[in-house]
């Protein structure tokens, strides 16, 4: 069994990037003061939910909150399994689920992974864009919308459109299906 870590990002309300260890085999999620992780947010349940890890499974488990916990845009009914980058959704507050693994487990995928993450810097000093124009642009080209962009990165959708009319206006491109191109003939 490998040592796998388990975190969830999100950010502040400053803005600030945001890691929570999920060190336990169960992490009770809530506004309560019994919960492990207390979220100060009025959609947030008193006991709202359950991160449980089973061996190399981790599970949310919904407690029957009043507001709901979603996974990537779908409703918890009881238990369901976490994958990394799933995008958790607890009352108003989202959070990213992020997995760790053993650095020996990883060193045959880390060839692959260094050539991606170079040719995605190249790209993006290529056109020169702004790290902020960098997380939206990631975030286009995946599929998301501007409303979504806007939540996922904490702006408001003007600024997020402002970001794509400037990634567009850099890149000489004129939708999302032709930057992604543009992207992957890169």
């Amino acid at each position: 069994m490998s040592d796998t870590k388990y975190f969830l990002q999100g950010r502040t309300k400053e803005n600030a990037p945001l890691f929570i260890a999920l060190e336990k085999e169960e992490t009770l999620i809530g506004r309560s003061k019994e919960c492990a992780l207390i979220l100060q947010a009025p959609s947030v349940s008193r006991k709202h939910s359950i991160i449980r890890i089973s061996g190399r499974d981790v599970y949310l488990i919904d407690l029957s909150s009043r507001n709901g916990s979603y996974i990537n845009g779908v409703k918890v009914e009881g238990e369901a399994l976490l994958r990394d980058s799933d995008i958790l959704k607890l009352g108003e507050l989202e959070f990213t689920f992020r997995t760790e693994q053993a650095q020996e487990e990883e060193d045959s995928e880390k060839t692959l992974i260094d050539v991606k993450k170079q040719q995605e810097s190249s790209f993006v000093k290529a056109f020169g864009l702004s790290a902020r124009e960098e997380e939206v642009f990631y975030l286009l080209v995946k599929g998301l919308k501007i409303k979504e962009i806007s939540g996922r990165l904490f702006i408001s959708q003007g600024t997020a459109k402002n970001h794509v009319l400037s990634i567009y206006n850099k890149t000489d491109c004129h939708s999302r299906i032709e930057l992604a191109r543009k992207f992957q003939d890169f």
